[in-house]
């Protein structure tokens, strides 16, 4: 039930976005944008109309304006600020996980290289790392960018640490010697 709630907070959040940024969006076309059936879209504007989150002024027999209403662009605040919340809720406990497992590694390990990428995720691990290194300053850790960076020859345990949904891009560095390999989002 509470996913369900949740596409639907989704849904009618992007609905009222939409009508927002322009008044004569098509159901059609919602439809395309939302991933679901123009018959759904039709019966959440009904909603939304019922609710006097949304106006509806038939321009012509074949064309339709929306407009947000004053009580529609409360409504749509009310869910940018839930949906920030939530985001930047998510985004915490992922850098205090982040930062746990980080704690456990430097004490199993003389040296942790943490591989970056040019993604969101990445940027999370950036700045827990950065968090991590500026409490623990005789942690030896190292962000790095390439394989060609890490210096292993140097450490008895060296571990490389990345955080990457798509396992298939960091696959070359699992074969690296005496080098254990972990995706952070397996283990957080």
């Amino acid at each position: 039930m509470a996913e369900n709630e949740s596409l639907l907070f989704d849904n009618e959040y992007v609905i009222m976005s939409e009508v927002a940024d322009n008044e004569t969006v098509t159901q059609r076309e919602l439809s395309k944008k939302l991933g679901i059936s123009v018959s759904t879209v039709n019966v959440l504007m009904n909603k939304m109309i019922r609710e006097g989150l949304i106006k509806m002024t038939q321009v012509s027999q074949k064309q339709v304006l929306y407009m947000l209403t004053p009580v529609g662009m409360m409504e749509k605040a009310k869910k940018t600020v839930g949906y920030l919340k939530a985001h930047y809720r998510a985004i915490y406990e992922t850098k205090e996980k982040i930062k746990s497992v980080l704690d456990e590694l430097c004490r199993e390990h003389d040296v942790i290289y943490v591989l970056m990428g040019n993604d969101e995720m990445s940027e999370i691990l950036a700045i827990a790392v950065d968090e991590y290194k500026n409490k623990h300053k005789k942690s030896n850790i190292c962000k790095i960018h390439s394989v060609i960076d890490m210096e292993v020859k140097e450490y008895n345990t060296p571990i490389l640490v990345y955080m990457n949904v798509n396992e298939k891009a960091y696959i070359e560095y699992e074969d690296i010697t005496n080098v254990k390999v972990i995706n952070l989002i397996e283990v957080i």
